[in-house]
């Protein structure tokens, strides 16, 4: 389902003018990409907020609609940034990146492990090291998340980037020496077993 946001083109820059637009509810935007010059965009603060509860991710394409009447337009894109206020926490800028549908690009996408693995079932500790892994696609098919089957996973084991090669319907471009996920031993449960074995 297309994520779909409002805006508008903002004909006045400069600091003033974006401290103007904040105390109006309305956040300061640039849109940019390969096929276009930098447009500024105007977003009102109750349609983002609906925005990053819908998509929680940046990964995630969306519909920008921007204008209205018959100078309206429309265009896929995908949020880049998200500036917010370090103590009062209000936005401060959005930068947006138009993506050609043509054209694969490279975006992050969250992994989700699937099962209990053995290793855990034995006492052991499940370590998720990548909670994203870089993915290169067309932008009509940018997955939501990365299942990872771990149910085989026993004491000690882990798996790569490039143990998910063929695995996953995806083309990964992380180092395939990137540990992703793992199954380590409790140093008490190692050290009652040391302790049996030395008695």
């Amino acid at each position: 389902m297309d994520v779909e946001l409002h805006v508008m083109k903002r004909t006045q820059l400069g600091k003033g003018a974006s401290r103007r637009l904040r105390r109006e509810e309305v956040v300061p935007a640039i849109l940019y990409g390969p096929k276009i010059a930098p447009m500024p965009l105007a977003v009102p603060v109750m349609g983002l907020m609906k925005l990053l509860r819908e998509v929680r991710q940046e990964s995630r394409l969306i519909r920008l609609v921007i204008g209205d009447g018959d100078d309206q337009q429309t265009t896929q894109a995908l949020i880049r940034e998200v500036q917010t206020h370090p103590v009062r926490r209000r936005f401060l800028h959005v930068d947006f990146y138009e993506v050609p549908l043509d054209q694969p690009i490279v975006v992050e996408i969250p992994v989700e492990l699937d099962g209990e693995s053995i290793g855990e079932k034995k006492g052991g500790v499940l370590d998720l090291i990548r909670r994203t892994l870089s993915v290169r696609c067309l932008p009509g098919e940018i997955p939501e998340r990365i299942h990872i089957d771990i149910r085989n996973m026993d004491l000690g084991s882990s798996i790569h980037v490039a143990d998910l090669v063929g695995r996953v319907p995806f083309d990964l471009v992380d180092d395939r020496n990137l540990a992703v996920v793992a199954i380590g031993v409790l140093e008490e449960a190692t050290g009652a077993t040391e302790s049996t074995e030395e008695d």
